[in-house]
């Protein structure tokens, strides 16, 4: 009886891992599910709903995006690493989600490195200073200066934020303290600053471009390699003589670790056609978004270095993890 057992047990063995490849060769049998721990509206999330017809040509099957704010990117991260490894479910990856927030939270509920496996980078966006016309000041210079003598509020989406870390690197570089105005979100910081409340801050472009188009704000300089097509007349930090304030407040996608190598190559070639969609181009000329597609190794170097790059500024900062 023992032995037919045996023998039962090692054919459904080898039955099923016979079946495993040809599994992952169906693939995609069902929609594909893209968490974005955010909500709608923010640029990550604009960029996805961008690239989401594409990627359904793609995979020839539906791409449904879904909201999960909550916690800086934590509740919608959690969920994902929970989700079946099978590419029905994947991820949008940010710089908050992975790498800051695991320098800020102690008891983080995911791993970014080990809970995850990377798909593709789709790309980033720089940040803007930006400073209120009443400030008197239209260039880094001048902003320095003024800061020299009288103190100078600077606004940020919350403690811990891109925008924040930015702000502390630029103190660091140029050796100026400034007034640092924590918000509970990037709406409310750039409203404030837009109505004066608060004289500066650094955000990404989309959110700024109609108020310095229509001279609500001033743009001070770019934290890009280079300049950006939607504001080609505001100088990059490096042009500034700061080579090395280049932030990127980048973007990718991820999915469950665990999920099937081939999986991941598909996936990561319907992200390459997509990015290169006429669409996307318009979507990121507009809105001073960076696209630098990265497949799954590649992607995987980036987080790594990322990791390491922003928990420097956030010890930088002076912000304890909690």
């Amino acid at each position: 009886m023992r032995s037919k057992l045996v023998v039962v047990s090692m054919a459904l063995l080898s039955a099923m891992v016979a079946r495993a490849p040809v599994w992952a060769e169906d693939y995609p049998s069902r929609s594909v599910q893209v968490i974005v721990p955010q909500s709608p509206g923010g640029l990550g999330d604009i960029a996805v709903r961008v690239l989401a017809p594409e990627l359904s040509a793609s995979l020839g099957v539906p791409v449904v995006i879904e909201n999960k704010p909550g916690a800086g990117g934590t509740v919608g991260m959690a969920e994902a690493r929970r989700a079946a490894a099978d590419g029905s479910t994947l991820a949008l990856a940010a710089a908050g989600s992975f790498s800051i927030n695991p320098h800020l939270q102690k008891n983080l509920p995911y791993d970014p490195l080990t809970n995850f496996e990377p798909v593709c980078r789709i790309g980033g966006a720089p940040s803007v200073l930006v400073v209120n016309p009443s400030l008197n000041v239209k260039s880094l210079p001048e902003l320095l200066a003024k800061a020299k003598t009288d103190p100078v509020s600077f606004a940020s989406g919350g403690n811990g934020t891109p925008s924040h870390l930015a702000q502390e690197l630029l103190k660091a570089r140029v050796k100026v303290q400034f007034l640092h105005v924590p918000y509970r979100g990037t709406s409310q910081a750039v409203t404030d600053t837009i109505g004066g409340h608060s004289q500066a801050l650094f955000e990404t472009a989309g959110p700024l471009l109609g108020a310095i188009r229509a001279g609500q704000l001033i743009a001070l300089g770019v934290t890009s390699p280079n300049r950006l097509p939607a504001l080609p007349n505001v100088p990059t930090f490096k042009e500034l003589g700061i080579p090395d304030l280049d932030l990127l407040g980048w973007n990718g996608l991820v999915v469950p670790a665990g999920t099937p190598e081939t999986i991941i190559a598909r996936l990561s070639k319907a992200c390459e056609h997509a990015v290169s969609a006429p669409e996307f181009l318009t979507f990121a000329k507009a809105n001073g978004y960076v696209i630098s597609y990265a497949p799954a190794a590649e992607f995987r170097d980036n987080i790594i270095s990322q990791l390491k790059k922003w928990g420097e500024l956030v010890r930088l900062s002076g912000v304890k993890p909690q």
